[in-house]
């Protein structure tokens, strides 16, 4: 890969657009957040990536995805299922491993997608997930940085019936917390 795309790999690895990456084998699989999400998939042994970006290989995602692996920000898998579906991989590891981790990505994420998604599924989608997450590990903290994406989401999409629904959520959920 260039000079200059691994220079610009570490700075998104820097800027913390490294959203998860999971090694299974000689490979690494990742999601980064550029213009919009994007998956890698970079192959240690061949030295080769692919990416869901335009350019489609050996782009500043699959050089990020590396810095990261470089600086430890990985989780390696052992379950085969992950070179097929590692998105579903590192959630099963997530959600029973770490959902404190599992949290903080799906956080980073909304708080990229709320600025991002036209429609707000995937925003809804992604509550929905902390929703879930908070539920296993609740802390005033992430209950706070829901709420707080809710609130945007709801002055994003005020006509919605999503929205109403989604507001019924995040209160039955987030009661007792305080906030």
């Amino acid at each position: 890969m260039e000079k200059k795309t691994m220079q610009k790999g570490k700075s998104y690895y820097k800027k913390g657009k490294v959203l998860w990456v999971l090694k299974y084998k000689e490979k690494l699989f990742s999601k980064v957040l550029g213009t919009y999400p994007y998956y890698v998939e970079v192959d240690l042994e061949k030295n080769s990536s692919r990416c869901t970006c335009p350019q489609g290989k050996d782009c500043k995602h699959a050089a990020a995805t590396i810095i990261a692996f470089e600086e430890g920000f990985y989780i390696e898998s052992h379950e085969p299922v992950s070179e097929f579906f590692p998105e579903a991989a590192l959630k099963g590891y997530l959600f029973h491993e770490n959902p404190e981790l599992g949290l903080e990505i799906i956080l980073k994420e909304l708080h990229y997608q709320i600025n991002n998604d036209e429609s707000g599924s995937e925003v809804a989608r992604l509550l929905r997930e902390a929703l879930k997450l908070f539920t296993l590990v609740p802390s005033k903290e992430k209950g706070f940085q829901i709420l707080e994406i809710f609130k945007e989401f709801e002055r994003l999409f005020p006509d919605y019936n999503l929205t109403g629904e989604l507001e019924r959520e995040v209160k039955e959920t987030l009661e007792g917390c305080s906030l």
